[in-house]
């Protein structure tokens, strides 16, 4: 039986175009799946990850469509990039109600400082991982994939 967590990142490596590898290389799986579970209602991540490991038969284009999982989807990979959680539109809380913890934040330091954002740009986390002085001067490093 393939686990939570193997579902949630086999999901991501679709939704961020990076490897299994390389995401779980940021130490963040644990803790955005444990952020889904304080976000949405009781059993809906399980159901959530069940929809998504009919992957490749459903789409990620259908996946997003969706009205229940579209807006999931969409904060699942700006988890991913930027480490942090944006509120559900009210539409979607209309319909399957809200939580506490769905509200537009950071979820943690170490989200932000994980975010593939800064893969993808060939930068580095600004104010956290310091270059030296000077370093504005040089051109950000060639992204690598």
């Amino acid at each position: 039986m393939t686990s939570r967590r193997d579902l949630f990142i086999d999901l991501s490596v679709e939704l961020t175009g990076y490897s299994r590898v390389q995401l779980l290389g940021t130490g963040m799986s644990e803790r955005y799946l444990q952020a889904l579970d304080e976000v949405l209602p009781d059993g809906m991540v399980d159901e959530f990850l069940a929809t998504s490991a009919a992957l490749p038969t459903m789409t990620i284009d259908a996946i997003l469509r969706s009205e229940t999982w579209g807006p999931v989807t969409r904060n699942i990979m700006i988890l991913w990039y930027c480490g942090r959680w944006t509120a559900l539109p009210d539409s979607w809380r209309a319909v399957h109600g809200t939580r506490p913890a769905d509200s537009n934040h950071v979820i943690s330091a170490d989200s932000y400082q994980a975010g593939l954002q800064w893969v993808a740009a060939g930068a580095h986390p600004a104010g956290a991982r310091q270059q030296g002085f000077g370093a504005w001067t040089v051109a950000p490093e060639e992204a690598a994939s």
